[in-house]
């Protein structure tokens, strides 16, 4: 049995991903106490557990989008929108075969196996509430680090998918296919979830919650013996390795010592410090890229501001960067 509660403090805390996780639960008889209605788009209640930690529900009388209802199968589906009319006669880019061909290809929840769908913050689900599946909102750095939970252990890959309607995303696919997701979400959509343009959304089928613990609480890689595994026969790794074996140990031998490596300009003492947590053959590309942005943005010296500045750019967290080596 999956505490929520705890799994939610750790995707918060290692995962770094926006607001709280979200727990989509599917109503199938009527809706739990402790839900409030809204009279908004079905795709919203992502945002108003994730943002503002409510406990929120649609169904067929409470709602702002005929869409989104039509993929719970809460309301039969119109037909400018089962046809794709929606798309095709309201733009000057997809054509009228695309729009078609789209919709007639999108999930859609069997009509009327649930009465409304709810979400709550993952860490607040009221007792007694069935979770269907979680949802997060991350980077794409997060998103391929938690969007891997299954295929870590499974080798099953995530599904994916960029464009097509959020709400078909979220309250139908994961019903059909039982897979973890990465998705991007329509324009509607992320417009409604106020979505940032680096921010995409992870599904994850309560039946897989089990393996988020262990892509998170597990990310530590051996850099040297991967190297020594996937380095092919011409690779300049072992020209160095073999020419250098023994000044790579006497390296580490004087950064044990206390001494530093050579700089090209100056480094604050706490980022000096950091380097020594850092593998002897990662050290020049470390210090070289971490020099090179600071230059490049007018810095004086290299400082953990800097670097953490730069990991931030980059989609990635330093303090997770050092627990994988």
């Amino acid at each position: 049995m999956v505490d929520l509660k705890e799994l939610s403090d750790m995707i918060v805390a290692k995962a770094k991903v926006r607001g709280k996780p979200v727990a989509i639960s599917l109503f199938r008889d009527q809706v739990p106490a402790g839900y409030e209605a809204i009279q908004d788009t079905p795709c919203a209640i992502i945002r108003y557990a994730m943002d503002e930690g409510k406990k929120v529900y649609f169904d067929a009388d409470h709602h702002d989008c005929y869409v989104g209802v039509h993929h719970a199968g809460i309301v039969p589906g119109k037909k400018e929108i089962v046809a794709g009319d929606y798309l095709s006669k309201t733009s000057n880019f997809f054509s009228e075969e695309g729009a078609a061909r789209l919709k007639a290809g999108t999930y859609s929840l069997p009509p009327g196996m649930v009465k409304a769908i709810g979400a709550a913050p993952l860490d607040a689900v009221p007792e007694g509430v069935k979770v269907d599946w979680i949802v997060v909102v991350s980077n794409p750095h997060a998103a391929c680090t938690l969007g891997g939970c299954r295929m870590a252990l499974e080798g099953v890959q995530p599904y994916g998918t960029f464009g097509t309607s959020l709400c078909g995303e979220l309250f139908a696919v994961p019903w059909y296919i039982k897979n973890v997701m990465v998705v991007g979400g329509d324009f509607g959509g992320r417009m409604h979830n106020r979505i940032k343009q680096d921010q995409l959304f992870i599904i994850i089928p309560m039946e897989f919650a089990h393996t988020i613990p262990n892509i998170l609480c597990n990310m530590k890689v051996d850099v040297k013996v991967s190297r020594e595994m996937t380095k092919p026969p011409h690779s300049a790794f072992w020209t160095k390795k073999d020419k250098k074996a023994d000044e790579m140990e006497e390296v580490a031998q004087e950064r044990a010592e206390g001494d530093e490596p050579v700089f090209t300009m100056p480094w604050e003492a706490a980022a000096q410090a950091m380097l020594k947590k850092v593998p002897v053959e990662m050290l020049e590309m470390i210090v070289g890229n971490s020099e090179q942005y600071a230059k490049e943005n007018g810095y004086a010296e290299v400082s953990m501001k800097s670097i953490r500045e730069q990991m931030e750019k980059l989609g990635m967290d330093l303090d997770e960067m050092l627990a994988m080596v």
